[in-house]
């Protein structure tokens, strides 16, 4: 029997080890390090063959949309924390494989619904919103917004939520539960070029797991900005300014990497809603326009018959262009869906996801909104008038939900992509469109990440309470798996916590101690201390949020915060694209065919492959396995 044993773990580890050199030798016959089992994806370069772009933003004009062709040149390579004091160098960066710091708990299939009926869910994203622009959080901004105040006297209101910085980067964060460096490019995915979307090929959307997961119906309107592939021809190449009309597009096949490609079973969206090209809407991946009316859009305004449409950015687009038209088209197109769904009488929950155009610039108010409420000249700004419309939309949105009787059916998150912007155009009139914080759009101060975050579920939710904890976009994803009963994905949602206890009780512990930013610069939280990194000077700025919500008394030089200040450093070295020194004890592989395997970095060096096919060799084994060049 001993001998018989002895046969039988023999065998085991001789097909474990067959499985693994198999796998081995697809890799290498494949070619170097692509991902597996996508045909679609690319290498880490661009298309020049250089490495990816660095991690960080050119200071630009608030104006202007941001590209990833524009981030800084200084990359991740440069990071350099040697100087920092240094310790316990062995913690974990990776927030959810252990509760590190007493933070967070790993949910996976808890039932706010007691295994009832799933809810629906409606998620709402402006562009561009700081809570300053809402007069229903600082009483800062100068336009009414019955909507959104309405939202909140029924929901739950967040007041120290937070994005990244920029656009990009947090529409990742929001459908990925991960910081933008888990994807593809640190700096997010921006346009459709010749790169596949922001997601890696084993991450899945917040959209697959609802669909995996509670079998619910999805489906995407608005502006997209995560990236992807255009189709082309057997020998075409990539023409990315003539992106409609390049003899090498092939546009009788689907957007690559599109919306449909992350879960979105309908779609009806823009690549980079309404800056820049193609301006032009994709349905289900599909591109809208018949290549042969394509028509170049010069930079200046147009007058149309619902306003003055504006071109920020010369491109190719649809003859029937008109940006004035954005926001009204995906209330209506969001309606559609809802008519179809309920005509179809299926029984299965719906999750809609509406990016608004509203407030991005170009602002092109229509002349009125599709009640017929004047738009355009409402204030004094354009940028107001577009505050205003968006307001308008929520108010569509919510009601659409609301008269069809599915309010105690449907969880409503509203939320923004980053902070406000600075604009003289309405800041000359007074009004502030991030309140008491330092800092704006583009930024790693509070006014560019802190963003408005209202939750309703009517009879379910508490109505017109306040939370003061710090949540992440990110945070939604565990948080909407945990309300609705839904496991999490296997190696998704990274950085994601759940706060969905702290909605029902104000007073339940705080899941999330720490938050930190690598978009524009490196900032972390910490309860309420927040510190503020700069590389090139490698200097660093302290503050005490609870004293100083504005961030202008530094108190980085006081002794009295030196080992906070070190421990806040370790958290962020941890967290970034470059977290440094590989881990010298084992660890575990939590997902894939060898989780719940207890390894070590030479695991990874044994076969390079894994580090893109394990999640836990960026992490833990950075020296062999980080994908920016540190």
């Amino acid at each position: 029997m001993k001998e018989l044993k002895k046969i039988g773990v023999f065998s085991f580890f001789l097909l474990a080890f067959l499985i693994d050199s198999f796998a081995d030798a697809e890799w290498q016959q494949n070619g170097s390090w692509k991902y597996k089992n996508d045909e679609n994806v690319v290498d880490n370069h661009d298309e020049d063959g250089q490495q990816n772009d660095s991690w960080d933003h050119n200071n630009k004009n608030d104006h202007e949309d941001y590209d990833e062709n524009e981030l800084l040149q200084n990359g991740a390579s440069e990071l350099n924390y040697n100087d920092v004091e240094s310790e316990a160098v062995d913690d974990d960066s990776w927030e959810n494989v252990i509760d590190e710091d007493g933070e967070g708990t790993d949910v996976g299939g808890d039932d706010f619904n007691n295994g009832g009926q799933k809810p629906h869910i409606l998620l709402i994203m402006a562009d561009d919103v700081g809570q300053g622009d809402i007069e229903y959080y600082w009483k800062s901004g100068l336009v009414q917004m019955p909507n959104i105040e309405k939202l909140g006297a029924m929901g739950v209101t967040f007041y120290d939520a937070h994005s990244s910085p920029l656009c990009a980067p947090s529409r990742y964060m929001l459908l990925s539960g991960n910081y933008a460096h888990r994807g593809q490019w640190p700096g997010g995915t921006w346009g459709i070029k010749g790169k596949q979307n922001q997601f890696i090929w084993y991450q899945k959307s917040i959209a697959e797991a609802l669909k995996q997961g509670g079998n619910y119906s999805t489906s995407m309107y608005g502006k997209w900005h995560i990236g992807g592939k255009i189709p082309l021809t057997k020998n075409g190449s990539l023409n990315i300014t003539h992106m409609i009309t390049a003899r090498g597009h092939d546009w009788k096949q689907a957007l690559i990497g599109g919306p449909q490609s992350i879960g979105f079973e309908k779609s009806f969206i823009t690549s980079q809603g309404i800056q820049k090209h193609p301006y032009s809407f994709f349905r289900d991946g599909y591109l809208t326009t018949d290549v042969s009316d394509a028509v170049w859009w010069e930079k200046e305004s147009y007058s149309t018959t619902s306003g003055t449409s504006i071109i920020s950015r010369t491109g190719e687009g649809d003859p029937t262009w008109d940006s004035t038209k954005y926001n009204q088209i995906l209330v209506n197109e969001t309606e559609a869906f809802l008519e179809e769904y309920l005509a179809s009488g299926s029984t299965d929950p719906f999750f809609t996801y509406v990016a608004l155009g509203a407030v991005h610039a170009p602002y092109s108010p229509p002349y009125t909104y599709l009640d017929g409420t004047k738009i355009a000249g409402a204030y004094k700004s354009n940028h107001m008038d577009m505050l205003f419309e968006m307001d308008k939309v929520v108010g569509s949105l919510v009601s659409m939900i609301d008269e069809r009787g599915l309010a105690e059916d449907t969880i409503i998150i509203f939320t923004s992509d980053n902070g406000g912007i600075r604009t003289r155009d309405s800041s000359q009139y007074g009004h502030n469109s991030h309140g008491p914080f330092r800092g704006a759009k583009g930024e790693v101060y509070e006014g560019g990440t802190r963003v408005p975050m209202i939750l309703r579920y009517k009879g379910n939710f508490p109505a017109g309470e306040t939370r003061w904890n710090l949540v992440g976009l990110q945070d939604l994803y565990k948080t909407i798996c945990e309300l609705v009963g839904v496991d999490i994905p296997d190696r998704s949602a990274r950085d994601s916590w759940s706060f969905a206890k702290h909605i029902y009780d104000g007073n339940a512990p705080n899941p999330r101690k720490w938050q930190a930013t690598f978009v524009r610069g490196e900032a972390i939280r910490k309860g309420m201390l927040k510190l503020v990194h700069h590389r090139k000077s490698m200097t660093t700025e302290l503050y005490n949020l609870t004293e100083d919500i504005s961030e202008s008394n530094n108190i980085a030089s006081n002794a009295k915060y030196k080992w906070v200040k070190t421990q806040m450093m370790n958290k962020l070295r941890k967290r970034s694209p470059c977290p440094g020194r590989d881990r010298r004890s084992n660890f575990e592989i939590k997902g894939g065919y060898w989780k719940g395997k207890m390894v070590n970095c030479a695991w990874f060096k044994n076969k390079m492959w894994r580090c893109n096919e394990y999640p836990e060799g960026e992490v833990y084994c950075s020296s062999l396995c980080n994908r920016f060049g540190c």
